[in-house]
């Protein structure tokens, strides 16, 4: 997505649901997905006069949280506004929000090369939900509301005008929703709606403009092109796809001398574009106003101390103490890190396996292999998560130390790991079956071998006249025959002794 006479400059509005159990100013459960229409409403989320809000605290600590997890400023006082727009999915004619007293400000995120600056993270309520039919008897379009929706706590996280590519923009939303799911603040079930993004998009000739305080600034007389916003994206690969496909528009379009007016406009996932929706509104368009119905709510330093116990080692600080203290792979840094049960399943693997080995990278290593192999690929054959599936830490342990000293070789143990989540047999079990079978196998090594070379004349031919891959045969010959217990290395030993006789 290149262009010399061009610079894409990008900021990026994620709006997330915050897990709680009731909406934001009323009692209503939020569990609404799949649940019949209109059924978690109350005259509050339904809007009807003289129904009072009253805040949802634990949403608000969760808005914190997050402003805490991406270093924000956090205001000592909560205000709330009201933002008017008439559509039929805001049955109140008003959004309560935030506006210039936003709980959280000026904040980062630290992403593989670069910094994403946050200028603010505000509460706000959710909307309700629009569904569009025909009417099969006279094909007239109509429209349906469900307002289970309507009043479910809502976070809006506002990056400045500092994102430089869409490779980014993906990769901060990314981040984002890692530091949700692993606080245990939101799902993020983009699928669900749970989360949304919504870039604001421009670009701007080369070294014509600066950016200062969080501010693009013209250069000289050069006029600013206007913004362009993309309204509820509901993927993360389609926030870059979005982007870039705006870029060639807006270049192609001041390529041909087209004037640019900033707009809103909706992505369209199955022809892959943009599509005009409407003129862009401004703030004063939305006559916010502050909420008369919610006084002034003060955050204390103590407040804010509580809050702050629940953050945890996050995904970005994982990787660094992944690659730093236990010598991984960005690569494996990054897949282990990725989700909050299997890091801290993988933590605790590495820890046991250490009190055994006493040198930590191998053991990073050794419990790395046995997670991003086998166990990944069973839970992806399941479609379960880690904390779903029944692993047995000790037994795991036992099985990484017996590969580690050469008592079963690779293919063997991933066959009995495999075996034991399959069919929901002890590992030990396995482990101490297979140890009894070594141990038979190994004192009737050599018979095996004899046997061996003399069912396997061609092969044996085959390796006298130079063709050294027949000792591998060979040597899985002997290992089938032991069922897999044989030391492979000590198979190769006796057959190359033997066939040199």
């Amino acid at each position: 997505m290149g262009n010399d006479k061009y610079d894409l400059i990008v900021g990026l509005e994620i709006h997330i649901q915050t897990k709680t159990k009731s909406k934001m100013f009323c009692s209503c459960p939020t569990g609404y997905f799949h649940e019949e229409p209109n059924t978690h409403v109350c005259p509050v989320c339904l809007g009807l006069p003289g129904a009072l809000p009253v805040p949802n605290k634990r949403a608000i600590e969760l808005c914190i949280l997050m402003g805490l997890a991406t270093k924000c400023v956090i205001a000592d006082e909560i205000y709330f506004d009201r933002k008017h727009y008439f559509y039929p999915d805001l049955p109140k004619g008003y959004q309560i929000s935030q506006y210039k007293n936003p709980i959280c400000s000026n904040g980062k995120v630290e992403l593989s090369n670069s910094t994403v600056e946050i200028e603010r993270i505000h509460q706000e309520e959710d909307v309700a939900k629009s569904t569009h039919h025909i009417e099969s008897g006279t094909g007239l379009d109509y429209s349906l509301i469900d307002y289970n929706k309507s009043g479910v706590p809502l976070i809006e996280i506002v990056t400045k005008p500092c994102i430089r590519s869409a490779q980014e923009a993906k990769e901060y939303a990314t981040r984002i929703r890692q530091i949700a799911r692993y606080l245990n603040i939101s799902d993020a079930d983009m699928e669900k709606g749970q989360m949304r993004c919504e870039p604001n998009i421009s670009i701007q000739e080369k070294g014509k403009w600066d950016y200062k305080d969080g501010m693009i600034t013209a250069i000289g007389d050069y006029k600013l092109n206007p913004k362009v916003e993309i309204k509820n994206i509901g993927s993360i690969t389609a926030v870059e796809k979005s982007i870039e496909y705006e870029f060639k528009r807006l270049s192609e379009a001041l390529e041909s001398a087209e004037e640019i007016v900033q707009q809103t406009r909706g992505w369209n996932a199955d022809r892959g574009i943009t599509e005009f929706q409407r003129s862009k509104e401004t703030a004063d368009d939305y006559r916010y106003m502050a909420e008369p119905d919610i006084p002034v709510i003060e955050i204390s330093q103590e407040d804010i101390a509580r809050i702050s116990e629940e953050l945890v080692e996050l995904p970005h600080e994982k990787i660094v103490r992944y690659k730093e203290g236990y010598k991984l792979s960005e690569y494996d840094a990054e897949v282990l890190s990725a989700e909050r049960n299997v890091a801290e399943f993988y933590d605790k693997l590495v820890e046991e396996l250490d009190k055994e080995i006493k040198d930590l990278p191998t053991s990073a290593k050794l419990a790395s292999n046995s997670i991003t192999g086998t166990i990944f690929s069973w839970l992806n054959e399941k479609g379960i998560s880690i904390s779903e599936a029944d692993l047995d830490l000790d037994d795991l342990v036992e099985w990484n130390l017996a590969l580690h000293e050469n008592e079963i070789t690779k293919s063997k143990a991933e066959e009995l790991l495999k075996k034991s989540l399959d069919k929901g047999e002890d590992l030990s079990n396995l482990l101490d079956v297979f140890r009894t079978k070594a141990k038979k196998s190994a004192g009737n090594i050599e018979d095996i071998v004899k046997d061996v070379i003399k069912e396997n004349q061609n092969a044996v031919e085959d390796y006298k006249d130079g063709k050294k891959a027949s000792l591998g045969f060979l040597i899985g010959q002997v290992m089938q025959k032991t069922q897999g217990t044989a030391d492979p290395n000590e198979a190769r030993s006796i057959l190359m002794e033997e066939l040199e006789k």
